[in-house]
């Protein structure tokens, strides 16, 4: 069943909502973007579905646009507070139930949260966590936050469960982890649902939903310090 492809509006051309309406274009959703700037309107033309110089605060003119039938939007209006809250207030006036805002620090979430948007988001913050996790120990290769303490990271295979497959491994029941997927890195394969009785490889890397610390507990002391049956 094909997914739905959705409306949605980024507010701000700056380097995040630039780099966000690519993406959601590349995922096949209809993208339309508003900045003031003129020249950050021209940059984006070939690159999303409508590219429009105006100002999101004015509801009519979010109305001209299309919000009215916008699935979700994100607003990225750099260190302009106040803009960011008045463009919030013309989205949910319009219906926009989805909105999604890049803040620069703790304060202006704080401030943002307030008109209960979907979720802020703090770039600089979120990427200095990953590095620090990727920087703490080599075996991790990425780290994507899912909930406070717990992440999809991705790591190389311990030696411990190497030649073990993950049904023998009970991962979920003896650690509350769960292996996502399997990347084959030698022979290029990704197996997004891995087949339980495949042995692990050291050619593997895995995708590993769960608690922060337990899997940092694992790459540092290895699998014979986990709970077992």
């Amino acid at each position: 069943m094909a997914r739905r492809k959705k409306r949605i509006i980024v507010v701000g051309l700056g380097g995040f909502g630039w780099w966000a309406s690519i993406a959601l274009r590349r995922e096949g959703h209809e993208v339309i973007a508003v900045d003031k700037n003129a020249r950050l309107v021209d940059r984006a033309v070939d690159y999303v579905d409508l590219s429009v110089s105006g100002d999101a605060t004015d509801r009519e003119f979010l109305r001209t646009i299309g919000a009215e039938s916008a699935d979700a939007a994100i607003v990225s209006t750099g260190n302009d507070l106040a803009a960011s809250i008045l463009t919030i207030l013309a989205l949910k006036d319009l219906g926009v139930r989805d909105i999604y805002v890049k803040v620069s620090g703790v304060e202006a979430a704080r401030a943002v949260e307030a008109f209960n948007v979907t979720e802020t988001i703090f770039p600089e913050r979120e990427a200095a966590n990953r590095l620090a996790h990727r920087l703490e120990t080599k075996t991790v290769l990425d780290y994507v936050p899912i909930a406070p303490g717990y992440a999809i990271q991705e790591i190389a295979v311990p030696d411990g469960w190497l030649g073990r497959s993950l049904s023998e491994l009970k991962l979920p029941h003896r650690f509350g982890i769960t292996v996502v997927a399997i990347h084959d890195l030698l022979e290029g394969s990704l197996s997004v649902v891995p087949d339980s009785e495949r042995p692990l490889k050291e050619s593997d890397v895995v995708l590993v939903a769960g608690k922060d610390e337990v899997v940092a507990r694992l790459l540092r002391d290895g699998d014979e310090n986990g709970p077992r049956e």
